[in-house]
């Protein structure tokens, strides 16, 4: 049980003890009252936590009737049970009319007791779950869930707010992993059809003839296989938002057929003939760019207009680096807690160096790299050690860093070191690390960017000179 509670309302002691016993024995947290002013007054001071009433009809200084009216007054999400004695039928209905849910007659069957209780109980249990999912998936895609305070990110911000509460088309164009489907599901969730369905479906995953199959359902026998009416996506979600994903990749032959619901509100299923009107809201997504499927004849021109009556840009990563400091820090919260590894932190070189990287999977690919730092993390703070190659070493860097740390570098490269003929190469090697991280102020990330290697290949040697890793200055970070 999830520890709400049952209040039994009894004078008849035989009766009140035989009702407490009964549904303890079912695990269910009870208390009881031989005075109805006394259980009001409890009821008073802690409706939050009661699930059921059970009150008997005639007793003392206060009835039944008049417990569930005053009870009815504080909290309309506490069920009542009102027990009545063999001839009062008409109190019983009087009482459903004032509130109860249900009512039982004395002598009292201790096996219906349980059995009306389990079904009230775990009615109102089902309801709060679903209450609890659906904030948590309101909270998922509402603009909470979308982590950037940049300026292009709050541009999108305020024309999501704009259009959401619209029945326009909408469409959403960029890079992949820049959050399209969770960019849709905002408007949907800010959007009047909140209740109803969110659908999406990825037009590039799915054949052509199963895809228009999925889209407006079949009747038995329209092909073979179709051994009975499908519904499709467009039925399911009338009154919602059907995302249709990669729209770039539908064909000419579907395309036509979305020109003719978006205009007309209407469809016939696959091998069917009856007119279906709908009241989908449409919104499309998509990596490519559709005017140039239109110069290409992939892409219909009129369909690319009805779509683009709203268009929203969603910027890449590389575009808002600001944003990433906030990401990482959802990203390591939301891992560290999914992975039992609460507390964890990283370090603010690790941040600086996230920073700077292109991101050519954008948001999805920053997420996985997170997920995969928390996981194999074996310290409390995640160091630059850990990073992958393509990021800390060669791979993470680009012309732009080099340009902002190029004067770093001229001027290390002024500095000489002498050495006598005959040095071992792996003396000389060695000295050449050494002095160059020295010159570095110990920071690693710019002598391995200085020497023109990767990162962890640095880590690397200066592990074999027995260099402590946790003594690395990262001043300047």
């Amino acid at each position: 049980m999830d520890g709400r509670l049952i209040v039994i309302v009894e004078d008849e002691d035989s009766a009140r003890l035989g009702m407490e016993r009964a549904l303890k024995k079912k695990g269910h947290s009870v208390l009881s009252f031989a005075e109805s002013p006394k259980a009001l007054d409890y009821i008073k001071a802690n409706s939050g936590e009661i699930d059921l009433v059970i009150t008997d009809l005639r007793m003392p200084e206060m009835d039944g009737i008049q417990l569930i009216q005053e009870i009815t007054k504080l909290a309309d999400d506490i069920s009542i049970i009102l027990v009545t004695a063999f001839g009062s039928i008409e109190s019983a209905v009087e009482a459903m009319k004032l509130g109860a849910e249900d009512y039982l007659s004395k002598p009292l069957d201790m096996f219906e007791l349980r059995k009306r209780v389990e079904k009230i109980v775990g009615n109102k249990r089902l309801k709060r779950e679903v209450n609890l999912l659906k904030q948590r998936l309101d909270k998922k895609y509402s603009f909470s869930s979308i982590i950037g305070n940049s300026p292009g990110m709050e541009k999108l911000f305020e024309k999501i707010l704009m259009v959401a509460p619209t029945s326009s088309t909408v469409l959403i164009t960029g890079e992949s992993g820049t959050g399209k489907e969770l960019i849709a599901n905002a408007i949907h969730q800010n959007s009047p059809r909140k209740n109803s369905m969110f659908l999406p479906i990825n037009c590039a995953a799915i054949p052509g003839e199963i895809l228009e199959s999925e889209l407006f359902g079949h009747e038995k026998g329209a092909f073979t296989g179709a051994t009975g009416k499908k519904i499709g996506k467009f039925e399911m979600s009338s009154n919602g938002t059907l995302l249709l994903d990669e729209i770039g990749e539908m064909s000419m032959d579907l395309q036509a057929k979305l020109l003719r619901i978006i205009e007309q509100k209407e469809f016939m299923r696959v091998g069917g003939n009856e007119i279906i009107k709908v009241k989908t809201r449409i919104v499309a997504s998509t990596n490519r760019n559709l005017d140039d499927l239109v110069r290409e004849g992939r892409f219909r021109e009129d369909l690319l207009f009805r779509l683009k009556v709203v268009h929203l840009t969603i910027p890449p990563l590389r575009e808002r680096r600001e944003d990433i400091p906030l990401l990482i820090n959802h990203f390591l919260k939301r891992f560290s807690e999914e992975h039992g590894k609460e507390g964890l932190e990283i370090n603010s070189d690790v941040i600086h160096t996230l920073s700077r990287y292109n991101w050519p999977g954008n948001v999805r690919e920053l997420k996985n790299v997170m997920e995969s730092l928390v996981i194999f993390a074996q310290n409390s703070t995640i160091s630059l050690s850990e990073l992958p190659e393509e990021i800390a070493g060669d791979g993470g860097s680009n012309s732009s860093e080099m340009a902002e740390s190029g004067s770093a570098v001229a001027q290390i490269a002024k500095d000489t070191l002498l050495l006598k003929v005959g040095t071992p190469m792996a003396d000389v090697e060695r000295e050449l690390i050494l002095k160059t991280l020295e010159q570095c102020d110990g920071n690693r990330t710019v002598a391995a960017r200085v020497l023109g290697i990767g990162l962890r290949t640095l880590q690397r040697k200066l592990k074999e000179y027995g260099e402590a890793e946790d003594n690395e200055n990262t001043a300047g970070h």
